[in-house]
């Protein structure tokens, strides 16, 4: 099936890569538009009869119920008023401006009529004899003409009166008329109790010792010079108002919760509800206005996730045909989310599905992130609110990383309980705080669970669909590689033991070091027992399965470097053959990358040097390339490290040295640049020396050496001699108590 899919898989490229992005956008596109947004409601207006009951689909506010609660909380702030102390300063000059015109205007006429009266005088004396005549008096005329400044008129009797009156009666009167205008202004005036204000001011006047006329003459004055002195505040009224309306509790309609029924009048309320939620057809207009927004909002997701898979994945994405497979994974999801999406119920929407199988297939971190904008796609989808949002969110999450222990089958059944166990205690917890708890949220939240089991029963068991089309390789594939019944290990068990136990040990060093580092330990762990396969086509000549004979003695030493070197061949060939995954035939490519063959080089430098002849270093090289993985890495150091400190502890040096070889031997490596290209940094480095010598010092600990035979016979006899003689102490003993 690979060979067959292949020229499909691994038709990759920058080019394609967009090709394959712009599809997904556009199919996306296509997706929401006939589903969420498609005219399927009812054409309904206000006045209408509702053709069928209607009910919330998720909790939404009564916007016509709430405005008219704001409405009337405002409505409720009363007149707010701010002082105006200018108003009864402005009085009392009014007042003292009032008399000083009122005084003057007496003096004028006064001076005027005595003026009068002497010139009429002075007629009569000329024309009178002897002088006999009658002298005329001033005649005063209190109807006077007097410009006031104010809106006030006054009899010529008040005028008068006020005239008689001595200048510290003139004072006292004008004092008391100050007194209660200001006794006004202190009980603050408004347009609206102006008048009430005035009828006390003249029950104060009417307490003072003046005639009526006078008195009446204070009221005019007053009524006069009275004026509001609060003024509307319309920005504290305002201030009030907003304050009462964001007092006001929005009035929500739940989810489930009956809107209107069949037969029943739409109404202004129900019409604005069943609008927000999207359960009739508002006309062209709002669904374009919907689509457009669900466009901008799916492209800016699209280019979000495309900026992180280049800038922070560009690696893990350039590796075989990982583009491709997340484009089918992705509308495989977005297919299942249209399909689900006439359920109405988002608990039965298996998006998780995405994020194992990208988990899976392709990597962890990029299933954990791209989990996000597809959820947000799916909202849109799906036409959920935000509490969708949050239950795809986080159940994606989980399974994203939950899916990853399912490797081994004794995982299987406690990672399913676990998903479908977060998904009900997700969807209960979200129900309970949007709606509150009833008997309905329970067993949805038990639908929530059986979705989640569903989703990575279906996720498991179409992986070997993935992993045959796409030539996808999971923890699973290789896992079964590493059974020892797979027909290259029974041939390394079989033809060559020395090198399968050596892979075995490799293994296992490749294993632990990958785990610690956070690396695939699976693919560690196969790619190092598959990594000397090549050594079965001459296994003669490798060390490890030879005894007492070394062939390369009577070997040119080229000859021996070329079959040495040529394992990496012969195994990449048998790998192609067992058509085993490009990751695995990648480590046996590299674990050598393109170290010297230092054995063969220097024997060949010896022998050559007496016939002048120059050995080149490049022939004594493996042809790599260096390792391109963390895997890859680890399998080249634990390889090497393995075969040297096997060779040191057969020559029977002591097991306290070997942590300086393997210093040694990583410091050639590194000097050798054969770890420039495998992302390791110092940090990484450092844990996989410590996890090795941690197996080392479990395999070559100090023993107790076993006593000889000789040790053993001449402790037996002293043994015999010290009980021959505890004998015959104890027959003295008795022949003297005898």
């Amino acid at each position: 099936m690979r060979k067959f899919f292949r020229p499909l898989v691994y038709f990759t490229g920058k080019k394609f890569n967009a090709t394959l992005f712009v599809l997904a956008f556009v199919f996306t596109v296509m997706i929401i538009f006939s589903g969420a947004f498609a005219p399927k409601s009812e054409k309904i207006n206000i006045g209408d009869i509702s053709p069928k009951r209607y009910v919330a689909t998720r909790s939404v506010e009564n916007t016509v119920e709430t405005q008219k609660l704001i409405k009337a909380a405002k409505d409720s702030v009363g007149n707010l008023y701010k002082h105006d102390p200018n108003v009864a300063v402005n009085a009392e000059k009014q007042i003292d401006d009032m008399f000083s015109a009122i005084d003057d205007g007496i003096a004028q006429m006064k001076e005027n009529a005595q003026k009068e009266a002497a010139w009429k005088n002075a007629i009569n004396k000329v024309g009178a004899e002897d002088g006999d005549y009658q002298s005329a008096e001033p005649q005063y005329d209190y109807d006077l003409n007097i410009t006031l400044g104010v809106p006030a008129y006054f009899t010529s009797s008040q005028y008068q009166e006020y005239d008689n009156l001595s200048d510290e009666d003139k004072a006292l009167f004008i004092e008391d008329i100050k007194y209660g205008v200001n006794y006004a202004f202190e009980l603050g005036i408004t347009e609206d109790t102006r008048q009430s204000t005035i009828e006390k001011v003249e029950n104060i006047v009417n307490e003072t010792q003046w005639n009526d006329t006078l008195k009446a003459m204070a009221y005019t004055i007053s009524d006069a010079v009275i004026v509001p002195n609060l003024i509307l505040d319309e920005d504290a009224i305002e201030a009030a108002k907003e304050q009462k309306a964001s007092e006001v509790e929005p009035v929500m309609v739940l989810k489930d919760q009956k809107i209107v029924d069949s037969g029943e009048v739409i109404t202004a309320e129900a019409y604005a509800i069943l609008t927000s939620l999207n359960l009739i057809n508002t006309g062209s207009s709002g669904n374009i206005v919907h689509m457009l927004g669900s466009v901008i909002v799916a492209a800016l997701c699209f280019a979000a996730a495309g900026i992180y898979l280049y800038t922070l994945q560009k690696r893990a994405m350039g590796q075989n045909n990982s583009v491709v497979l997340l484009f089918f994974i992705y509308v495989l999801s977005i297919v299942i989310l249209f399909v689900t999406e006439k359920f109405e119920n988002y608990a039965l929407v298996p998006l998780s599905v995405f994020a194992m199988l990208t988990s899976i297939l392709i990597k962890p971190k990029i299933a954990v992130a791209l989990n996000a904008f597809v959820c947000i796609i799916g909202t849109f989808v799906f036409n959920g609110d935000v509490y969708c949002l949050i239950y795809f969110l986080i159940t994606g999450s989980f399974a994203s990383v939950l899916v990853q222990y399912t490797q081994k089958r004794t995982m299987v059944l406690l990672v399913s309980i676990a998903i479908g166990a977060i998904n009900m205690a997700t969807y209960f917890g979200i129900e309970i705080f949007s709606s509150g708890y009833s008997p309905k949220v329970l067993t949805e939240s038990l639908y929530a669970c059986a979705t989640g089991i569903v989703s990575l029963v279906m996720v498991i068991g179409s992986l070997p669909l993935w992993e045959g089309v796409f030539g996808m390789n999971t923890k699973f594939t290789l896992a079964e590689l590493a059974n020892p019944n797979n027909e290259l290990m029974r041939r390394l068990i079989i033809e060559t033991p020395g090198t399968y136990h050596h892979s075995l040990v490799v293994a296992n060093l490749a294993e632990t070091a990958a785990y610690e580092i956070y690396a695939n330990e699976t693919l560690a762990k196969v790619g190092a027992l598959f990594h000397d396969i090549g050594k079965l086509k001459n296994p003669q000549y490798f060390s490890e399965n030879q005894f007492a004979i070394n062939i390369h003695d009577k070997l040119d030493p080229y000859i021996s470097a070329e079959i040495i070197i040529n394992h990496v061949k012969d195994g990449l060939e048998l790998a192609e053959h067992a058509a085993l995954p490009k990751v695995v035939k990648d480590i046996i490519q590299q674990h050598h990358g393109t170290t010297l063959v230092k054995y063969f080089y220097v024997k060949c430098v010896k022998e050559k040097e007496s016939a002048g002849e120059i050995v080149h270093e490049r022939d004594f090289r493996y042809p790599g390339p260096i390792p391109q993985s963390k895997e890859a890495a680890v399998v080249m150091l634990a390889d090497t490290v393995e075969a040297a400190v096997r060779s040191y502890i057969s020559s029977g040096n002591d097991p306290s040295g070997i942590e300086e070889l393997v210093n040694k031997l990583f410091k050639d490596k590194l000097d050798d640049g054969q770890l420039n290209d495998c992302r390791l940094d110092l940090k990484e480095i450092e844990i996989i020396k410590k996890s090795f010598m941690k197996m080392f010092n479990g395999m070559y600990h100090h023993r107790i050496a076993y006593p000889k035979d000789e040790e053993i016979k001449a402790a037996r006899e002293k043994e015999a001699v010290l009980e021959k003689e505890e004998e015959l102490k104890g027959e003295k003993s008795d022949d003297s108590t005898n």
